[in-house]
């Protein structure tokens, strides 16, 4: 057979495998904007593809109000969720957890500067700007629960687009405080912390309860292999984490909450 005879047979067959591999698709957090997510979860994508062969679709919502409104009322094969989201799932959807971040996950109030002595927090910010990504976020959801004075209250940005933006907002004077999560907060040490809330679980893969066993247990096993060689190096890097590993979903009590109690 003739070079070119099977270097056509060989494109075929990659083809072929291609078009049978099943589509699936893995819904991702709001918390970059859709060109930037795409790049983001790049690594990911070709590393559940290589260890699954499926063909993963990675779906990233507008913003932070359309991926909640996504997960109440659609159903991807998979996701990769911020805890509340994920909890919610779990409770109302049936949705079934794979693997999270090892990290657990806080949220600090930051400033360029600190109240004076025996100054409150909220005296301190009182009619300032605090920045962080709109509800259901957590950073906005903790804002509504800190400040509940409406004598003592900061004014609340929602127009940043990531958490890359949240904290140029703060850099560039345009707000004087902000609710960002502990690992963008590792990375900028110099901000004072005014608050911090208790820690929950990170990012959480979860599975639709539509799929089979068989392929949950393949994308399961997908997640907790990144990290065993430089090859998923990348795909740490960008979700900021160490690995993944099995989820406690004792640690998810109560998340749920704070999604089920919206009007919207």
């Amino acid at each position: 057979m003739k070079k070119t005879q099977i270097c056509i047979l060989a494109a075929l067959f990659l083809f072929a495998q291609h078009a049978l591999a099943q589509t699936v698709t893995l819904a991702v957090e709001a918390v970059y904007p859709k060109d930037q997510a795409e790049y983001v979860y790049e690594p990911l994508k070709n590393w559940l593809e290589k260890k699954t062969g499926l063909d993963v679709q990675i779906e990233s919502a507008d913003n932070y109000y359309f991926y909640w409104r996504a997960a109440k009322n659609n159903e991807p094969e998979f996701t990769l969720d911020a805890s509340h989201i994920a909890a919610y799932r779990m409770q109302e959807k049936n949705y079934i957890p794979l693997a999270r971040v090892q990290e657990d996950i806080s949220y600090h109030l930051i400033s360029n500067f600190e109240p004076a002595e025996g100054q409150t927090v909220a005296e301190f910010l009182v009619g300032n700007r605090v920045v962080t990504l709109p509800n259901p976020n957590m950073g906005s959801m903790l804002f509504d629960e800190w400040f509940t004075d409406l004598f003592l209250q900061p004014q609340k940005i929602v127009t940043a687009l990531s958490w890359e933006d949240v904290i140029e907002q703060v850099f560039a004077q345009s707000a004087d405080a902000a609710i960002i999560p502990s690992s963008l907060f590792d990375l900028y040490p110099n901000f004072a912390t005014l608050q911090e809330s208790k820690k929950i679980p990170g990012l959480t893969f979860l599975a639709s309860p539509n799929t089979s066993p068989q392929l949950r247990e393949s994308f399961k096993n997908a997640i907790l292999s990144i990290g065993e060689d430089d090859e998923s190096y990348d795909i740490l890097a960008e979700l900021n984490s160490d690995g993944f590993i099995e989820v406690d979903t004792e640690a998810y009590q109560g998340l749920a909450e704070y999604l089920t109690d919206l009007l919207y």
